[in-house]
């Protein structure tokens, strides 16, 4: 009894240790949005084309990315994006800004899709 209590307990330790080497580098972004910075990261410019895609599909409209071109992170139960884009409408390339989330399955969720063109 006394040995599987131990065991438990360490277990615990490990764990929480594990947890706190994991996540320290990130404890300062929870909550607030911090800059990109990386704009051209493969991941961060594949974000962006996901959210032209799903508006697409969403409002019906045909825009083409072209790409981010700045952006901020917020950590919270998964991970906004905040990011500003270009796209071409036909054959004039606008800027639009998004918001897409990650959720903790690592889905993409488009929230919000504008034009900052006006």
């Amino acid at each position: 009894m006394a040995m599987s209590l131990f065991f438990v307990a360490s277990l615990l330790l490990f764990v929480s240790m594990l947890s706190v080497t994991v996540t320290s580098s990130r404890l300062d972004l929870v909550g607030g949005y911090e800059p990109i910075k990386n704009i051209d990261d493969p991941h961060i410019q594949s974000l962006g084309e996901f959210a032209v895609n799903e508006n697409n599909k969403q409002a019906k409209t045909q825009l083409k990315f072209e790409k981010v071109i700045s952006g901020k992170l917020q950590i919270v139960a998964g991970t906004n994006y905040d990011l500003r884009l270009t796209a071409l409408e036909g054959t004039v390339s606008k800027t639009y800004g998004t918001l897409v989330f990650i959720d903790l399955k690592n889905e993409n969720h488009l929230i919000n899709f504008y034009d900052l063109s006006n």
